[in-house]
């Protein structure tokens, strides 16, 4: 083939071309793969462990096999299972009402007024807190227990709601105390997002009612029923401190849940290859759990198919009449007030000596005053607190600064799709992975490095054990970013940071909410502290529990050490819990 331009004559001499056509593969950037490197060493906190206990699982006298799982058919193990099982039908349970509550608040948009606030301060609280104000309310003796007394006055006498089959009420109580602010307000915000002209249309096709709530707000509500049900569950099943603290210790084998079975197993003289198989089974339970909602949190079926996005002006719902009005603030008022109760036994006690407080219930008038601080003060509380705070403070920072490149990689930076499908499974599976999977081996560890008591050591587990949970939150808002805002940026003369800032600053709310809970979580944590952590790191959880152990005596200083502890979670969740919700619902346009 001949050639000739600008009078040069060129000569081409092509062959024939033979073979497969190749395909080509665009090269993949290394550097956007260094986002997610200080997730992988971290997160090697956890692994590692986790290797370890399930190792030791399946190795019994050197031989690989099953032999460390008779455990299992041991009867303070099988029942154990059982109790663990009727949790997670207590969590469905608390889902129902939360969903309940929710509607109604929808309906009689004056309920929420009142009752958000309400619901809020109890998920603020440490689980800790609750079951010790419960057991305040529901002590057998009538002189100080409200629910005895009231049982007494009305009846002449009471049951002891402490003892054998009755303390279920209790633990019940004190759990859906904790958890239905979270459910209300979540099912609460997929309600008001509902597109106006959805329920006009509705309307106009006369359907009302019950039938609206099946055609409609189920239907619809079905990725944050998921959402929250995993929740629920995963907390039923991983129930430790609740009932360690509840229950009395002379029925504490009749609540044994697989948590509380393993911890017993740990601290007896049972070969560590049992209590690891034990570890294995809740793993096992938890993970079936996580893993069935492991496509719910991928982004197109994880995205709520309503937007959360505010209504325009011309779309408000018309304002109820006067009669729904007050009908609303009524319930409202009825159902704040019920759950405000628990906060109020909880200072009223605090506000007693600690005399009084052992003798009397929080309605005595005599004995008001600050010698149950005082007394919660000289056993380390101050300490304890300012432990608690550089804890909470370096995990949160620590989470923050790994967690967002590593969610960004896996929503916009380029990891292929098979490897992103891994990633997010993995992280799903260490988001519900019990601390009992870990706790063994990682204390052994640290004790082995020196840094038994250490606060970083505890920090850096905190923020290992936060980092799945808040990569898979910040994955749902980075990946629902519109395409062609990340495309735009891609395809100027930025970088991946530039890029990371763009995403970043669209979606804050997630970024707080991560924020937030991890900050709330690490403070009111008791698990972590007590199963890992050395005597040095004083956190305040540990405090409330060295208090509580004596509980007949020490109510008065138990409750005023739980309301200094709870004062910090209560604020914070007050001032952000909208912007929380923003966060825990971003991703979810159609």
């Amino acid at each position: 083939m001949g050639l000739q331009t600008n009078g040069l004559s060129l000569e081409v001499v092509g062959r024939e071309i033979t073979g497969r056509p190749v395909q080509g593969k665009p090269r993949r950037p290394a550097g956007p793969f260094l986002l997610g490197l200080p997730a992988l060493l971290l997160s090697c906190v956890l692994l590692i462990p986790i290797g370890v206990t399930v190792v030791k699982a399946f190795v019994t006298n050197k031989h690989f096999g099953l032999g460390n799982f008779a455990v299992i058919g041991d009867p303070g193990a099988l029942h154990a299972v059982g109790n663990s099982l009727l949790w997670v039908l207590i969590a469905f349970g608390t889902v129902a009402v939360g969903f309940s509550l929710a509607l109604l608040s929808y309906r009689l948009p004056a309920v929420t007024t009142l009752l958000q606030p309400a619901l809020v301060i109890p998920f603020a609280v440490s689980v800790l807190v609750s079951g010790a104000t419960f057991r305040m309310i529901f002590d057998p003796t009538p002189e100080r227990g409200t629910i005895t007394a009231i049982s007494t006055r009305l009846f002449g006498s009471s049951p002891v709601w402490l003892g054998p089959g009755l303390f279920w009420i209790v633990l019940m109580s004190a759990f859906g105390w904790t958890w239905l602010g979270y459910v209300v307000s979540l099912f609460r915000a997929g309600l008001d997002a509902i597109p106006d002209d959805m329920s006009r249309t509705l309307a106009a096709e006369g359907v009302r009612g019950w039938k609206r709530l099946w055609a409609l707000e189920i239907p619809l509500l079905r990725p944050i029923t998921g959402v929250v049900t995993l929740t629920l569950v995963i907390a039923a099943v991983r129930v430790f401190d609740l009932v360690l603290i509840v229950v009395p210790g002379s029925m504490q084998r009749s609540a044994d849940v697989l948590g509380l079975n393993w911890w017993r197993a740990s601290t007896s003289n049972v070969d560590s290859g049992r209590t690891a198989a034990l570890g294995v089974v809740l793993f096992a339970i938890v993970a079936a759990v996580g893993l069935i909602g492991v496509r719910g949190l991928r982004r197109r079926r994880w995205a709520m198919p309503v937007s959360v996005v505010p209504q325009e002006p011309t779309s408000r719902k018309p304002r109820p009449r006067p009669v729904v009005r007050r009908l609303g603030w009524f319930i409202g008022s009825a159902v704040a007030l019920v759950w405000v109760f628990p906060a109020v036994v909880l200072v009223a006690t605090a506000l007693h000596s600690p005399r009084e407080a052992g003798l009397r219930g929080w309605w005595s008038p005599s004995g008001f005053g600050f010698s149950s601080l005082a007394d919660a003060a000289n056993v380390g509380l101050f300490r304890a607190l300012l432990s608690t705070l550089v804890i909470a403070t370096a995990a949160t920072a620590v989470l923050l600064v790994i967690a967002v490149p590593t969610a960004y990689l896996v929503a916009w930076g380029g990891l292929p799709p098979r490897l992103g499908r891994v990633a997010m499974a993995v992280f799903v599976v260490l988001a519900v992975t019990p601390v009992q999977m870990y706790a063994a081996p990682l204390r052994d560890a640290i004790d082995a490095a020196g840094l038994a008591g250490s606060r970083v050591a505890l920090a850096l587990v905190h923020a290992a054990a936060g980092l799945p949970f808040a990569v898979l939150l910040l994955r749902s808002a980075f990946a629902s970013a519109p395409p062609a805002v990340v495309s735009e940026a891609l395809q100027g003369p930025v970088r991946q940071s530039a890029v990371l800032a763009t995403v970043q600053r669209t979606y804050r709310p997630a970024l707080i909410a991560v924020a937030v809970l991890e900050f709330a979580l690490v403070w009111n944590d008791f698990i972590v502290g007590f199963l890992i952590s050395g005597p040095g790191t004083t956190p305040l959880s540990l405090v409330l529990w060295g208090e509580a152990r004596q509980f007949s005596t020490s109510s008065g200083p138990v409750a005023a050490a739980a309301v200094v502890a709870s004062v910090v979670p209560v604020v914070l969740l007050l001032s952000f819990w909208r912007t929380v919700v923003r966060g825990l619902t971003t991703g979810s346009r159609p």
